[in-house]
């Protein structure tokens, strides 16, 4: 019903501004150093800002960003947590039920 709907909306809501974060941070030439990939000779660095970025990653990266993203969804951020609480605190401080 609608409580799960705004469930899912609040964690699509997180998903949605930490994707933007990484979109920033990367604009910003913030980067890994080394290899994206090894056998490709590909460098952290020579994947381009913007959404042609997404072309550059070899398909097992994509596929291993797929299952990061299906971990978190099933494991740490559940859609049946209607509360929208899902311990992880901010920036790593808990509070309790009171402070919140």
């Amino acid at each position: 019903g609608f409580e799960r709907r705004r469930a899912v909306e609040r964690k699509h809501g997180r998903i949605a501004m930490m994707a933007m974060v990484g979109c920033l941070v990367h604009n910003a030439d913030i980067e890994f150093p080394g290899y994206l990939s090894l056998s490709q000779k590909l460098k952290f660095s020579d994947i381009p800002n913007g959404m042609m970025g997404i072309t550059k990653v070899p398909a097992a990266g994509i596929i291993q960003i797929l299952l990061f993203f299906g971990l978190v969804e099933m494991a740490w951020w559940p859609a049946s947590k209607y509360d929208g609480d899902y311990g992880v605190g901010f920036f790593g401080a808990k509070f309790d039920a009171e402070k919140k």
